[in-house]
């Protein structure tokens, strides 16, 4: 998987989740910045495994309040995406 597409599938399902439940046009992904995947070992049930991941960091006004990241992480074999906590 390259890195455009890992970072497609990791906008959409970030697009997915922070809009779930929110009106129509309260969850706008300009408001973000979105990282370049990066190649980084998560710890998770089954040991240790090698993801891609990609950063989300709120842009402007949301900066202002404090700096924070959501990340997802892709698994470049399968193509799953799931948010890293």
């Amino acid at each position: 998987m390259d890195h455009d597409e890992a970072r497609g599938l990791a906008t959409a399902e970030f697009i997915s989740r922070m809009g779930a439940g929110k009106p129509r046009g309260g969850f706008r992904i300009e408001d973000w910045q979105v990282s370049e995947p990066y190649e980084d070992e998560v710890r998770g049930l089954n040991g240790p495994q090698c993801y891609l991941i990609v950063d989300f960091v709120p842009q402007d006004e949301a900066e202002a309040r404090g700096y924070f990241r959501l990340s997802m992480a892709v698994d470049p074999d399968t193509g799953a995406v799931d948010m890293l906590r």
